[in-house]
């Protein structure tokens, strides 16, 4: 009798320590964050493949490259970005670089106790103009120029 009650006491001992660790694990966080969206130039139907994307949210930076279809995404865990953070999303491909600033607004519970959160951003890729304003300017400085010259 004297063992089957210590073989007892001992079960109960250790299911009362599985239940206190399984209890101490939820206390950890349940959501993870997706941040993603399309990159692209002039306009949305003229998506941007292979761009290098830089996503940053709070403190922490995930890089990848675009798809095929402009398209982006990045996972962040709760400890990273939550539903509420600024997100700014810098983008460049060859001459062509954007950067857009954003919100994680979307929530949705999922059935297994676990929250989604997600963040959209667009980015439009434009060129670089320095080279571009340089030569314009010249050419405009060297017409005026000429047409004073002229007078």
């Amino acid at each position: 009798m004297k063992k089957l009650f210590s073989v007892f006491i001992l079960a109960s001992v250790l299911l009362t320590l599985g239940f206190i660790a399984a209890e101490g694990g939820t206390s950890e966080c349940t959501s993870q964050t997706i941040v993603g969206g399309t990159i692209y130039q002039e306009d949305i139907t003229n998506p941007i493949a292979n761009a290098n994307v830089i996503v940053t949210c709070n403190t922490a930076t995930k890089e990848v490259t675009s798809k095929a279809d402009g398209s982006y995404s990045v996972v962040f865990d709760c400890t990273e970005c939550d539903y509420g953070n600024s997100v700014e999303v810098t983008a460049t491909k060859g001459t062509l670089e954007g950067t857009e600033s954003g919100e994680v607004n979307m929530k949705y519970n999922l059935l297994c106790g676990v929250d989604l959160n997600v963040g959209i951003v667009n980015v439009p890729l434009v060129p670089e103009f320095g080279i571009v304003v340089g030569v314009v300017t010249a050419l405009g400085a060297l017409g005026v120029f000429f047409v004073v010259r002229k007078k």
